[in-house]
């Protein structure tokens, strides 16, 4: 065991920084040119990080693979933000790899910006919904959307209709009739507003 140089182990090691650095950011960074005191503060409420889909070859249950494999998706709603963690974490994970002599190869697949709403345009929509106004939060959205792509053209905004217990993009997501009817209501009545201003 002792002469072994696993990357499982190794992948392993670095999926659960991964997700020590996503849960404490404050913790996992340090200020310098690459993160800022707002940096931190926006991706303590802000910042995802998930592990999706892992390999490894060969794939035997009694041998030690060759290679190992895995996708990191990491999210935030400030971009400088989330270059600061995705900076720090390829740094430790390089370390990680080096004490345990293995090899290490980070390759960054997709790289999307984050977007922010139009104010005004969510100002509108937020008056749309009429007497609940007061309690519609706003709300970052974790997901990519047509709205990432579309923001290059024209305002984007969005209007979230609540799922039973925060659920959403899941098997167990759940809204009720009538939430999704005071959303309709809220869109006709901001779209009524911009067919008559």
């Amino acid at each position: 065991m002792s002469m072994r140089q696993d990357p499982m182990v190794a992948a392993a090691e670095l999926i659960v920084l991964l997700e020590s650095a996503c849960k404490n950011p404050k913790d996992f960074l340090s200020y310098d040119d690459h993160c800022n005191d707002i940096s931190l503060e926006s991706l303590s409420s802000s910042l995802v990080c998930t592990v999706g889909e892992i390999s490894t070859w060969p794939s035997a249950s009694n041998v030690i693979p060759g290679q190992v494999t895995f996708t990191v998706d990491l999210r935030a709603i400030d971009d400088m933000g989330r270059e600061a963690v995705i900076y720090e974490l390829s740094n430790q994970m390089y370390k990680i790899c080096e004490r345990r002599s293995v090899s290490c190869i980070i390759d960054h697949k997709h790289d999307a910006n984050a977007v922010v709403c139009d104010s005004e345009l969510s100002s509108q929509l937020k008056s749309a919904a009429g007497d609940i106004q007061d309690e519609t939060p706003a709300l970052m959205s974790g997901a990519g959307h047509d709205a990432m792509a579309m923001s290059h053209l024209t305002k984007v905004g969005m209007l979230f209709v609540q799922c039973r217990g925060g659920l959403s993009h899941s098997l167990a997501e759940h809204v009720l009739d009538e939430d999704v009817c005071a959303a309709g209501l809220a869109i006709l009545a901001f779209l009524e507003t911009q067919l008559y201003s």
